[in-house]
């Protein structure tokens, strides 16, 4: 299983091996907490490459929907 991008510490482990701008940072979290994305490859602010090495490297949401419950009034995932 990858690890998650919102894990702070292994991101920015990562951006400082990569090389990556404090920008790039900042615009991925945009992206995430600000735009919503949850796909990397809807994140069009970053470059291609950038996109395709972020979804070899992490994921965003750390975990699997296994199953969906729903009632009359809430949805258990």
């Amino acid at each position: 299983m990858k690890p998650s991008i919102l894990n702070e510490d292994i991101f920015q482990s990562y951006a400082k091996e990569h090389k990556l701008q404090p920008f790039r940072v900042k615009q991925v979290f945009f992206e995430i907490y600000k735009n919503q994305n949850i796909e990397f490859s809807e994140m069009t602010t970053l470059s291609k490459d950038m996109r395709q090495d972020l979804e070899k490297a992490f994921s965003i949401i750390p975990f699997e929907v296994t199953d969906v419950v729903e009632g009359e009034d809430s949805t258990k995932i």
